[in-house]
């Protein structure tokens, strides 16, 4: 019975850790901008539309997308659907999910670690990597072979109608979201992921160490 209660604390531990570091990253892709700014450039090239003015809007889309923002969306210069609006909403609500999930998740985290340690357990330290490991294993080799038919499968599954299929005459904003910028915001997430990975890595291999010695 103890070694069933420690197995489904250590896959609790490894999944809180996997939910936390998939929300930092996705708040590090989305909400540190220099990354996105990096590549305007192109975009504008692209597109035809400058630098500052996909900037501005780029902005107001991401400003909305706080879980701070109060308000209805706008972009300063582009025109917009019901549907493009719509979708946007629903993209706001579940940022702020993964925002309460990265906040929380560290409550709940630390506590089953500290209960382990409590127990002079750490064999969390190398299932939580495995577990970990396993989701963006399967993501990256998706996103190898053909990110586009990842892209759309992911919509699919999260959304439930197909607001997320814009225009580029009705919603123009999506000219400034190209396919590398969520293949981006995609890496950024598995390497933040894999950095959490590497993190349990080598506090496995020092405790262990530390054991012998």
């Amino acid at each position: 019975m103890k070694k069933l209660s420690t197995y489904l604390i250590n896959f609790a531990i490894g999944v809180l850790a996997l939910l936390f570091f998939i929300s930092l990253g996705l708040a590090i892709a989305i909400y540190f901008r220099p990354f996105y700014y990096m590549g305007m450039e192109r975009i504008s090239a692209e597109t035809g539309y400058s630098v500052d003015i996909i900037k501005e809007n780029y902005d107001a889309l991401i400003d909305y997308c706080s879980p701070f923002f109060q308000g209805s969306l706008q972009f300063p210069t582009l025109p917009s659907s019901a549907s493009g609006i719509s979708h946007f909403e629903e993209v706001k609500v579940i940022f702020n999910l993964f925002f309460v999930l990265l906040c929380t998740t560290p409550i709940f985290l630390f506590g089953l670690i500290w209960l382990q340690r409590k127990q002079n357990n750490y064999s969390y330290l190398l299932s939580t990597p495995i577990i970990m490991c396993i989701l963006p294993m399967f993501v990256g080799i998706a996103c190898a072979i053909d990110f586009n038919k990842t892209f759309v499968l992911f919509h699919e599954i999260v959304f439930r109608n197909d607001d997320w299929i814009f225009s580029r005459y009705e919603d123009p904003i999506i000219l400034f979201l190209p396919e590398r910028f969520f293949l981006q915001c995609a890496l950024i997430i598995v390497i933040t992921v894999l950095l959490g990975c590497s993190y349990f890595i080598i506090q496995y291999v020092h405790k262990r160490k530390s054991i012998k010695y």
